[in-house]
Order: C-alpha cells, then sequence, then structure tokens
C-alpha cells in the first residue's frame, strides 16, 4: 500500500511512499501554521498568476489598437521586437530575445562556431572598419588586413550602418560567396569572399615562456575547452624542466559553465566545489562539483585576469584563488555572476533568460552591477566597498563579494603611463600598425624591430595630432569651471602650440621602452605568425613579467597563498 503525497498550488508532484503503520502527534498550534503557510504560498501563486495574465491581455489589446487604429502604417514585427527589447533591457544586458533571423548569432554565443569571415569591426567616420583579422580564415586568405574599410557588401553602401548590421551581412552558410569593396590608403579594392566554417579556438597557444614556465592562453570557454586546455597542459607537462604555470584569462569574456568546472578540476581534482548556482526555482539551484582527477594538482601556477576577464574566466580564477589553488595576478576582473539559459519560443525564436547568481567555494558572489537597483538616470548601481562582505578563503585569507576578482597581485598594464591607454584608446597605435604592415609585405627577424627613426616619427605625428586634442579638452574643461570667455581665452593663449606639443613629445619620449613594445605588438599581429605574437608577450608584457617573477620566487608565491 502507498501513500500519495499531493504538494498543493506547487508542480504537481507526488511521491510514493512504502506504507508503514505509525502515528505522529502534531501541536495544534504546528499544524494552524502549516495550514496558513500553504494557503499564503497558494494564494501568491493565484495572485502572481492573475497579475501576468491582467497584463498580457492589456498588452495584446494595445498591441491590436495601435497596428488598427494608429495613424501612419505600422510595423507589427518592428514594433513587437521594440517592445521586447525595451522590456528586457530593464532586467540586465544579459537577457535577450533572438528572432528567427538572429539563430546563427544564439549558435555563436552557445557553440563559438558559425559560417563567416572570421573578423571583427569597428565603426569609424560612419564607415566599419576592420579591427581584427582571425588568421586561417576567410579574411585572412583573401588578404583582407586591420584597418581596411569595407564600402559596400554585396553592391551594399555600408555607410551608417551598425557593426550588428555588418556581421548580419558577412555570416551565411559556409562555402557561399560575398564580395566586398574595400578601402585602403586611398585604393579601393575588389575582394570575393569564400565563407567557411569559423570555430574560434579556445586555446589558440600554447608553449613555454622559459625552460621552467609553461604558458596557455585560453580565449573562450566553448564547446571542448577543457579537452583542448588538457591536452596543452600535458604536452606542456613533457618539457623535463617544467614546474610552473602561467594560465591567461585575459580579454576572455566566459562561455559555458560546464567547461570552467572541468578545467578547475585539472587543477585541483574530483569532489571539489567550484560553484554554488542559486536562483528563485529549484530547477536553477545546484552545485557543480569537479569529477575528475586532477592532471597537474601540485603545479604552482598563476592565472592572468583583467577587467575584460568575464563570467566563466570569474568561476575558474575565483574559485583557484578560493582554494588557494593559485596566485591571481593583473587587475579587477569584469564582475559577473550571473548565469544565463536558453529557451525555446515559437516560431523558430528563442530567448536567453539570467535564471541564476553564482557563488564561488567561499560563499562570494563576484557580481559588481545590481540591475535590481537603478540610478535615477536608469543606469545599474554598484555596491560600495563600504557594502561589500568578507569570506575566507581555504587557508584563511581574506575575499570580498560585490566586485569581480580582485588580484594577489595587482599590476599597472601601462607601466605607469597613462599616456599609452590614451594612444591605444585613441587608436594612434592601431593607425601606426596598420600603416607599417601595408608598408612592409615581411615582418622582420630581429626580435625587436621598431628602429629608433620609426619611434621617433610616431612621437611627432602624436604629438601633432595631440596638441590640437589637448587644447580643446583644455579649453572645453576650463569653460565647465570658469564662466568668464575673456579669461578662458587669455589662460588658453598663455597655452603655445609649440609648448603643447613639446610638452607630449617629452611624456612619448619618456615612455620609451614600454611604448616601443606596444607599437611593436600591434604591428606582430598584422602578419600571420602566431607563435611569433605570444613569444613577443613575454619579452614586455608586464603582467607576464610579473608572473615569472612571482614564480620564480616559490617562498613568495607560498607566503601569497597563506596571508
Amino acid at each position: 500500500m502507498t501513500i500519495a503525497v499531493f504538494m498543493p498550488f506547487a508542480r504537481f508532484c507526488f511521491v510514493t511512499l512504502p506504507y508503514m503503520e505509525f502515528r505522529i502527534r502534531i501541536h495544534k498550534s504546528l499544524l494552524l501554521c502549516l495550514s496558513a503557510l500553504l494557503l499564503s504560498t497558494g494564494y501568491k501563486a493565484y495572485d502572481d498568476l492573475f497579475e501576468y495574465s491582467k497584463n498580457l491581455e492589456i498588452f495584446a489589446n494595445a498591441y491590436k489598437q495601435v497596428g488598427t487604429h494608429f495613424v501612419d502604417e505600422v510595423n507589427a514585427g518592428t514594433l513587437m521586437r521594440k517592445g521586447l527589447d525595451a522590456m528586457l533591457v530593464s532586467l540586465d544586458p544579459y537577457t535577450n530575445y533572438y528572432s528567427e533571423s538572429q539563430t546563427e548569432e544564439a549558435m555563436i554565443e552557445r557553440q563559438g562556431e558559425y559560417g563567416g569571415v572570421g573578423c571583427r569591426v569597428i565603426i569609424r567616420n560612419r564607415y566599419p572598419v576592420v579591427s581584427e583579422v582571425f588568421r586561417g580564415y576567410a579574411f585572412a586568405l583573401a588578404d583582407i588586413r586591420h584597418g581596411d574599410i569595407i564600402k559596400f557588401v554585396a553592391g551594399q553602401d555600408m555607410a551608417g550602418k551598425t557593426t550588428t548590421d555588418v556581421g548580419a551581412m558577412l555570416r551565411g552558410a559556409p562555402n557561399t560567396s560575398v564580395t566586398l569593396i574595400v578601402e585602403r590608403n586611398g585604393q579601393r579594392l575588389e575582394k570575393k569572399i569564400t565563407r567557411v566554417s569559423v570555430r574560434t579556438k579556445n586555446v589558440p597557444w600554447s608553449g613555454m615562456v622559459n625552460e621552467h614556465t609553461g604558458y596557455i592562453k585560453l580565449d573562450e570557454f566553448g564547446q571542448n575547452c577543457a579537452q583542448e586546455l588538457e591536452t596543452a597542459l600535458v604536452n606542456l607537462k613533457k618539457n623535463p624542466g617544467m614546474n610552473n604555470l602561467i594560465l591567461d584569462l585575459r580579454g576572455n569574456g566566459g562561455g559555458l559553465l560546464g567547461e570552467a568546472v572541468n578545467i578547475v578540476g585539472l587543477f585541483v581534482g574530483e569532489k571539489k566545489l567550484v560553484v554554488n548556482m542559486k536562483g528563485r526555482g529549484p530547477e536553477s539551484n545546484r552545485k557543480w562539483i569537479t569529477t575528475k582527477p586532477a592532471v597537474a594538482p601540485d603545479l604552482p601556477m598563476v592565472v592572468l585576469v583583467d577587467a575584460q576577464s568575464a563570467s566563466a574566466s570569474e568561476v575558474v580564477s575565483g574559485s583557484l584563488q578560493d582554494m588557494d589553488r593559485a596566485v591571481i595576478i593583473g587587475r579587477n576582473s569584469f564582475g559577473k555572476g550571473l548565469v544565463q539559459n536558453f529557451f525555446p519560443l515559437p516560431y523558430r525564436t528563442q530567448m536567453k533568460i539570467t535564471t541564476a547568481k553564482y557563488y564561488t567555494p567561499s560563499g562570494r558572489c563576484i557580481q559588481l552591477l545590481d540591475y535590481s537597483k537603478r540610478n535615477p538616470d536608469g543606469s545599474a548601481g554598484t555596491i560600495p566597498d563600504s557594502l561589500r562582505r568578507a569570506f575566507k578563503t581555504a587557508s584563511g585569507r581574506t575575499v570580498y563579494d560585490g566586485g569581480g576578482i580582485r588580484p594577489d597581485v595587482v599590476v599597472d598594464e601601462f607601466s605607469g603611463e597613462p599616456l599609452i591607454k590614451y594612444l591605444i584608446d585613441e587608436r594612434f597605435l592601431f593607425d601606426f600598425a596598420n600603416y607599417y604592415r601595408n608598408s612592409n609585405e615581411n615582418l622582420p627577424e630581429a626580435e625587436r624591430f621598431v628602429t629608433q627613426a620609426s619611434f621617433d616619427a610616431f612621437g611627432k605625428q602624436c604629438a601633432t595630432k595631440l596638441k590640437s586634442q589637448l587644447r580643446k579638452k583644455m579649453e572645453e574643461s576650463l569653460q565647465g569651471s570658469v564662466k568668464d570667455e575673456e579669461l578662458v581665452k587669455m589662460i588658453m593663449n598663455g597655452v603655445s602650440d609649440v609648448k603643447l606639443e613639446k610638452a607630449v613629445l617629452d611624456h612619448i619620449n619618456h615612455c620609451g621602452e614600454a611604448l616601443m613594445f606596444r607599437m611593436e605588438e600591434e604591428i606582430i599581429a598584422r602578419y600571420p605568425d602566431a607563435e611569433r605574437e605570444y613569444k613577443h608577450r613575454f619579452v614586455g608584457d608586464p603582467d607576464i613579467s610579473s608572473a615569472i617573477k612571482t614564480l620564480n620566487n616559490q617562498d613568495n608565491y607560498r607566503k601569497i597563498l597563506r596571508k
């Protein structure tokens, strides 16, 4: 005989229990409390259902009335899409709707694979400009380069198009073709591009920094990335002197959570908690535990992170930090402690919805922005430092929630020279490297190849352009604080262009070695040799230099993990 246990007002859930002859005495007051709880839960579920139904009916009727009576003709699909997007953007940036035509875009997010050309673009002066070319793919094979201006795609003028528009036009089924007109150094070139199946590499490169230190670059957490990383790790361990590892997660925006858990398992072994996921419903609550023995359980390692290291990158770096398994070096990570899942909708559409927050083994959630509490301008507020809670790692070190993963060793990526960041952000280095590539068919063999003459010419060009920019910014700043226009003119007249240009040039020269390294880094990225690009980083990359220094001093390494 069985007893059927029914949970009212929830999912219909029946549990069969073997019959046992027993008696349970329940105090009358407890019985009343349980009854009240069940009734209140049921009424809330009913109230929520009624609110959803009521508002759906209101929305459907408003939509119908606008479509029927608005003075101008209304595009029903466009109107609905704007309504959906406005609704979802009020929640967070990660909850998105994908139309039938965006199926490929959703697939790229989930799998990292698509039929396309292998590039990234930016918009400059109303036209898309190629900002990155993936080695070995369609654009690279057709000799389309960084800095090329895309004027026409399949005969359509690209003026005023967004990066989303351009991406939609360039993507398509593998082995199909599209004709482009690009502009390079004022000359128009026609390029016929044959699309290929683009699967971005999770581990684009691995190798030895020196005889004792291995290096693995992980670009994203796509399908099979844990296996790719394990293969790279096993191959590195074949080097007899290899006894340290640098795992580079800089610029890695995340991906599949399960792959992140498997990667952590390579270094900590099985049955270790990596992520505790918590959402509104029981289906969103889950503990992610490692399942396999470690490949490198005792290998001293450094994990590199920066402001673009997000989501799954933060799962890996945060859990390894909580377990005192690796030293984290670089800059504060992005701070995305939210989990998304895809859900199918009618007519081959779908949604990606934030369903949970994740917590590292110490119990902290690293989410930086609180989308449930908006500022007056609509932006999401950050959690103040004073409200961030302290947690303890396995060895008792203090770590904090609410602000990404804070490195154990913080490194200034611009070597204390903010001018270098400005030159990168304003694309001075981008333009210089494009000019160099278009003037030099082959990359010089010398390890350091930017000559003093090239550096001086670059400095002079930057100083000439920057003096005008700085003068404009100074004048705008003064006008914002000093209301007397005559006084502003008098102050600005005291700052001559000659003095301003000399000051900029002196600062550029002061940056010297660090700036020259960045110039060479940009140039190498424009040639086919990937190994040259990564090995160049070992020469002057501040993060890698700090990692090597930390790993070379094992006493200090262990001290960092204990303090």
